[in-house]
C-alpha cells in the first residue's frame, strides 16, 4: 500500500550516497549523468516520489523488491544504471539508479531500500527544463493586466515550511513591492480536493502565512499583505486528474480590487445641505 507520496515540478533528488556506475564499475561522475564529481546522485527535474509498504507493516526482502523493480523497468526499455558503493544483496539494504530513455525525455528512477525492509522507497525523475523565474516587473505586468499572478512554489506534503528552492521567486515579490510602494497584495493558497476539506483549508491559510511571513521577514511592511486560505474551495482544473489536482495546489498573489461607490454613497453637498435643512 502507498505510505507517501508527492509530486514536485521541478526538484532535485540527491541522496547522501556514492553511486558506482554499471558501465564502468567506477564512482559515476558528470559524464555518466546527473552525478556530481564525488558521484552523488543530483537528477533534476519533475519529480514523483512514493513510499509503498506492507498493509500489516511486516518486513520485505529488500533484494525482492529491488529484482522486481529491476524486472519491470527492463520490461519498460529501461536499464539499470548505477548502484550504491557498499550495497549489499544479502541484507537487502540498496539504492539503484536506472534509466528509461523515449524519443527526446529521460526519466530516472531511484529506487531505494535501504532505510527499513517496510518500505520501499521509489522516485521517478523526469528531466525538465528549469522553470523560469519570473521577475519584478513580470509580475507586476500580470497584475496589472489579469489582478493576479500564480507563484511558482512548492511544498512538501502537508508541510508549509519556505524550501529554499522557492526563495529566489519569493526575493522577487519583495522587489515587486519595494518597486510598488503603493502595492498591496493578498496571498491566496489552495489546495487540491483529495484528504479532508477542513484540514487542507488550514494547511492552505498555513502556506499563504508562511510566504507572508517570509515577505515581512525581507522588510516588507506587514500592512501591505493579508494571508487568505480558501482549501479547495476553487479548483481551476479538473480534480480527477493528477495534471489537474497538481495545477489546483498553488499559490497566487492577488491585487484587490479598487472599493466602487455608487452616487449615492458620497451625497453632493446639494444633497447634503437638503437633510440638514430637514
Amino acid at each position: 500500500m502507498i505510505k507517501r507520496s508527492q509530486v514536485e515540478d521541478f526538484a532535485q533528488v540527491g541522496p547522501n550516497a556514492t553511486f558506482v556506475c554499471t558501465s564502468t564499475s567506477k564512482s559515476c561522475t558528470e559524464k555518466d549523468g546527473p552525478f556530481d564529481k564525488n558521484g552523488q546522485l543530483k537528477a533534476e527535474g519533475k519529480v514523483e516520489s512514493v513510499a509503498y509498504g506492507r498493509a500489516d507493516s511486516k518486513d520485505v526482502s529488500g533484494l525482492q523488491l529491488q529484482r522486481t523493480y529491476e524486472r519491470v523497468i527492463k520490461q519498460m526499455g529501461g536499464r539499470l544504471v548505477a548502484v550504491m558503493l557498499g550495497q549489499s544483496e544479502k541484507t537487502g539494504q540498496m539504492r539503484q539508479v536506472h534509466l528509461i530513455e523515449r524519443k527526446d525525455q529521460k526519466k530516472w528512477v531511484f529506487v531505494d531500500t535501504r532505510s527499513q525492509y517496510t518500505l520501499l522507497n521509489l522516485s521517478v525523475i523526469t528531466e525538465t527544463a528549469l522553470p523560469d523565474i519570473l521577475t519584478a516587473g513580470e509580475f507586476k505586468s500580470q497584475l496589472e493586466t489579469q489582478g493576479y499572478v500564480a507563484l511558482n512554489v512548492n511544498f512538501d506534503t502537508n508541510k508549509s515550511v519556505v524550501l529554499d528552492s522557492d526563495k529566489p521567486t519569493l526575493d522577487q515579490v519583495v522587489s515587486l513591492l519595494a518597486l510598488s510602494p503603493d502595492l498591496r497584495l493578498s496571498v491566496d493558497g489552495h489546495t487540491d480536493n483529495e484528504g479532508n476539506a477542513a484540514a487542507n483549508k488550514q494547511l492552505s491559510q498555513q502556506r499563504a502565512e508562511a510566504i507572508v511571513a517570509y515577505l515581512v521577514n525581507a522588510g516588507v511592511a506587514k500592512d501591505r499583505l493579508v494571508a487568505k486560505g480558501f482549501g479547495s474551495e476553487t479548483p481551476v482544473a479538473d480534480n480527477r486528474t493528477e495534471e489537474g489536482r497538481a495545477k489546483n495546489r498553488r499559490v497566487e498573489l492577488v491585487k484587490p480590487k479598487p472599493s466602487v461607490h455608487s452616487a449615492s454613497d458620497k451625497p453632493t453637498d446639494s444633497v447634503l445641505l437638503s437633510l440638514l435643512a430637514r
